[in-house]
């Protein structure tokens, strides 16, 4: 971030499947100021990267990531991650063996249940000397690389040696490029003498004001750089803003196009919505303004509308900051609550952006094209993008009206006819769920033709998808419930399908959790009654399987 420091129960699946048999029609209104053109002659991107998230893997207990972190990334799916590397404290170019498993291991994960490409960078690099000190730093980038590689994270694609240009303090070398093009250039011939495919980012600044940066590094150290990329924070109050949207639109564009000039990539490695940074309680706190505040589902909206504007401005890929919060560490004076969903300590309970880009980061995930969108209004912001790995589409659309308006979108040159699964986020009624699924469907809208009618809600962003099935996993097999001192302990076999999310488990018809494993242990308040337990599959389009069910055995049996 800019700162100083880094720091349904089963009746709802029947709903669903009750949903799905809905296909809204075409209704037969003109085109009005609704109408909206997406011109697949016109590329903005070949092959966009994704929707995603900074995040920062925090030791864990098990438990909560099988539930929580695992579950929630598999079922948002980000194909584009910003990551962090740390040092062991204190000791530039040491490394924390520890860490750096961890960090193979998280990687990995992401790479195995969401095709996750990762940007990685350091935080906190801490300056050594120039010469054969700064050599020896770089020989220690080159060896946690090649660690993460070699163990499994090969879908680590770019590096940057610091967080926004900072070393001795936040950003200080924004003011002393040439040190940075130093230290980059001695990291990129080390990875050319290893033969890594990691490609350098530049400048890695933030916020736009300081995007200037990337037009010295253009000129100054193409050579080194594989990619380019900056951050930026929304600075106005107001999260209803209306011509954030334009302003944002620009500076993307602007950016991309300084990339694309030297035939490379622009990624916005971090953005969100208005800064909090201050002391509070004795802590330095580091949040959302509007987080906790009536302004959040708004915010939500707006940070959407700011992924939107990226990929129209023709970005190859972005990170919300961040996933999920800051465990509270004990030794430090801070908080960090930037999450989509809070920390185990705070219930891990989600935020409205969870429910807004969520939905882009499920859907609107790489490799795709995206098209040239033209909007009759200009308060409806729109992205089209075509998914190239199974030829699908997914549309987002922002009303910014005051009222409904009726949308007339039409496929230039491409006669699709297909049946679009729709999803709403509705600032007013933000759609909260169990376990912090995202929200189910509101039902299919027809396209024909390449036209399809719809009307969408004031400030509300409706998604409209084919990246989807309709066929539900198969029903859980071998579910077994075990006897223990004082809970009950859940086994099942796992399912085959490749499209598997999660499970979600029942005690007497009640979800008492979802989870990525086959196991779970029940060690709940009610979790000695006699009463049955049931397991569901949940694939990724959403779909649950039948029930399996389990009664535990009479109490006394071995």
């Amino acid at each position: 971030m800019a700162t100083q420091i880094r720091h349904v129960v089963f009746q709802r699946s029947f709903v669903v499947l009750l949903l799905m048999a809905v296909v809204i029609p075409v209704q037969a209104w003109p085109a009005d100021d609704g109408t909206i053109v997406v011109h697949t002659g016109e590329v903005v991107h070949a092959r966009f990267g994704g929707v995603g998230f900074h995040t920062s893997w925090h030791p864990t207990t098990r438990e909560h990531f099988e539930q929580i972190l695992g579950k929630r990334w598999r079922e948002l799916a980000p194909r584009f991650a910003r990551v962090t590397h740390s040092w062991a404290e204190g000791k530039p170019g040491v490394s924390d063996p520890k860490a750096l498993e961890a960090l193979a291991r998280y990687l990995s994960f992401m790479k195995q249940d969401a095709s996750t490409e990762v940007y990685l960078t350091t935080m906190g690099p801490g300056d050594v000397p120039a010469g054969p000190q700064r050599d020896a730093y770089a020989a220690a980038v080159a060896s946690d690389l090649e660690y993460l590689i070699r163990h499994g994270a090969t879908n680590v694609k770019y590096y940057c040696f610091t967080n926004e240009l900072s070393v001795r303090e936040w950003a200080d070398l924004r003011n002393d490029l040439p040190t940075f093009r130093d230290y980059q250039q001695r990291i990129h011939d080390e990875l050319q003498r290893r033969n890594l495919d990691v490609q350098l980012l530049a400048t890695d600044a933030s916020p736009v004001r300081y995007w200037n940066t990337l037009e010295w590094a253009a000129e100054n150290m193409d050579d080194i750089t594989g990619v380019y990329g900056s951050h930026h924070y929304v600075e106005t109050d107001d999260p209803a803003d209306m011509n954030f949207y334009s302003w944002f639109l620009g500076r993307c564009t602007w950016a991309a196009s300084l990339a694309r000039k030297k035939n490379k990539n622009f990624l916005l490695g971090e953005f969100g919505s208005r800064q909090y940074f201050d002391k509070k309680y004795g802590y330095r706190w580091d949040t959302c303004l509007h987080y906790g505040t009536p302004r959040e589902p708004m915010a939500a909206l707006q940070v959407a509308e700011a992924a939107l504007a990226a990929i129209n401005g023709g970005v190859y890929a972005m990170g919300y900051w961040t996933f999920t919060d800051y465990p509270e560490w004990s030794g430090e004076p801070y908080i960090n609550q930037w999450g989509v969903f809070k920390w185990a300590t705070n219930g891990s309970e989600t935020r409205a952006p969870y429910y807004s880009y969520g939905l882009l980061t499920k859907f609107c995930g790489g490799p795709a094209t995206v098209f040239r969108v033209e909007a009759r209004d200009p308060k409806l912001r729109v992205a089209a993008l075509r998914h190239q790995d199974r030829d699908t589409w997914s549309i987002a659309v922002i009303n910014r009206n005051s009222g409904p308006v009726k949308i007339a979108l039409r496929l230039e040159g491409a006669p699709v006819s297909a049946d679009f699964r729709k999803y709403v986020y509705d600032p007013a009624q933000v759609p909260k769920t169990e376990d912090g699924d995202l929200q189910e469907p509101t039902g299919k809208v027809a396209m024909r033709q390449g036209e399809l009618q719809d009307t969408v809600g004031p400030d509300q962003l409706a998604l409209y998808t084919t990246r989807y099935d309709d066929a539900p996993p198969a029903p859980v097999q071998g579910l077994k419930v075990i006897p223990m001192e004082d809970a009950r302990r859940l086994v099942w076999e796992a399912n085959s399908e490749p499209d598997l999310c999660y499970y979600r488990v029942f005690h007497n018809r009640v979800r008492i959790v979802s989870t990525i494993t086959t196991e779970f242990v029940d060690t709940g308040p009610e979790r000695l009654k006699p009463w049955e337990y049931e397991v569901v599959a949940v694939d990724q389009s959403g779909n649950a399987s039948e029930p399996r069910a389990q009664k535990p055995p009479p109490a006394g049996t071995p």
